[in-house]
């Protein structure tokens, strides 16, 4: 297994162990790790500092620890471990050290039971997976989504998120029945899985509402997986007439929090909405520039639509070597009026603008459309 996957792929110890990594026995001392194991406990230390332990006690015992107690708890199992290995004059294993000591020492732990790993494995994914489309369910989807994020912030990578939305599948529904609804929705799970990287994390978040969570994806490659996602979904669904809407945010341009990111892209699904849905809508950076003709200014401002006329909000910067004054906005699909504000005092339109219309006040504004 690549351990690039240990950052992006919401990787479960069980599913390490089932995979032949004997993560577990090789933390206790009890097996030689191969080198790849060895290479995935080094990535998990530093990507799940925060709940490495707390995995580790759960994956023993499915008992939940808070991270503090369970660094603790696991010092002191090898501790005993040793102890109890001298004792018997053979290697206890760290399973069986775990067990006595939260059972019988510290009497943490009541009446264990005993099941197979494959049971437990079994129960991790029901508790995590949507039952209807086998898809990740929200709750799983929003641990991961702060997992992922705070690992990104520590390597300063990007982190993109998707939030999409089915059109007319409530008439569809309605006209069909909600056995048809469910066998298309366990169909577009199907087509929008087959669409993504290894690493992606595809999610039903409620409804016909699905999240992604792309690791380590940039603006171009995730709108490069939505819009093949849209397609996908236009070419197999049209018997439904079923399509698909999609907002996309980026970790750190567009918002620096899972609920911010979250956030935005759900506002950016809804413009995808208003455009009449079956489009990918995003953020996407417009420069705007003004040349100095005469006397060296002082100040100039964009405003407009995008910042409710908000004079004090956009302040463009001037070119030290030369006379031109630029900004740089992130503007979502739509059509936007604007005008310069000159050193405070006298308004003037874009003359690089390709649209203009009537400001209303015997004037005109220049105009701007982001598709």
């Amino acid at each position: 297994m690549d351990t690039e996957t240990v950052f992006s792929a919401p990787v479960e110890i069980a599913e390490l162990e089932e995979k032949g990594h004997r993560v577990v026995d090789a933390l206790g001392g009890d097996v030689p790790p191969m080198e790849s194991t060895s290479q995935l406990l080094e990535k998990l230390l530093v990507d799940r500092r925060e709940t490495f332990f707390s995995e580790v006690l759960f994956y023993l015992t499915s008992e939940h620890y808070p991270e503090s107690q369970a660094q603790i708890l696991w010092k002191e199992i090898m501790e005993h471990k040793f102890l109890i290995s001298e004792r018997l004059g053979r290697n206890a294993g760290v399973r069986v050290a775990a067990l006595d000591y939260l059972l019988n020492v510290r009497k943490l732990m009541i009446s264990p039971r005993l099941i197979s790993s494959r049971d437990l494995r079994r129960t991790v994914r029901l508790a995590r997976t949507d039952a209807l489309t086998g898809l990740y369910n929200r709750r799983y989807f929003l641990e991961q989504c702060s997992r992922i994020l705070e690992a990104a912030a520590h390597v300063k990578v990007p982190v993109s998120v998707l939030m999409a939305d089915l059109d007319n599948f409530k008439p569809f529904n309605d006209e069909h029945g909600h056995q048809a609804g469910d066998l298309l929705l366990q169909e577009i799970a199907h087509l929008v899985r087959g669409c993504v990287r290894v690493s992606d994390m595809v999610v039903r978040y409620g409804g016909d509402e699905i999240a992604l969570l792309l690791p380590k994806a940039a603006k171009p490659e995730a709108e490069a997986i939505a819009e093949k996602i849209r397609q996908r979904i236009e070419e197999n669904c049209q018997s439904s007439g079923v399509t698909i809407s999609v907002g996309l945010s980026q970790y750190p341009v567009d918002a620096t929090s899972r609920e911010d990111l979250i956030g935005t892209a759900d506002e950016l699904l809804y413009r995808a909405k208003e455009f009449g849905g079956n489009k990918v809508c995003l953020f996407r950076p417009i420069k705007f520039r003004f040349r100095e003709t005469e006397a060296r200014l002082n100040h100039v401002a964009l405003v407009g639509d995008f910042n409710n006329w908000n004079i004090r909000a956009h302040g463009l910067v001037r070119h030290e070597d030369g006379p031109d004054w630029e900004i740089t906005l992130p503007l979502k699909a739509g059509r936007y009026r604007y005008k310069f504000l000159v050193n405070h005092t006298e308004w003037t339109g874009d003359p690089g603008a390709a649209f203009f219309e009537s400001d209303g006040f015997g004037g005109r504004c220049s105009v701007v459309v982001v598709k």
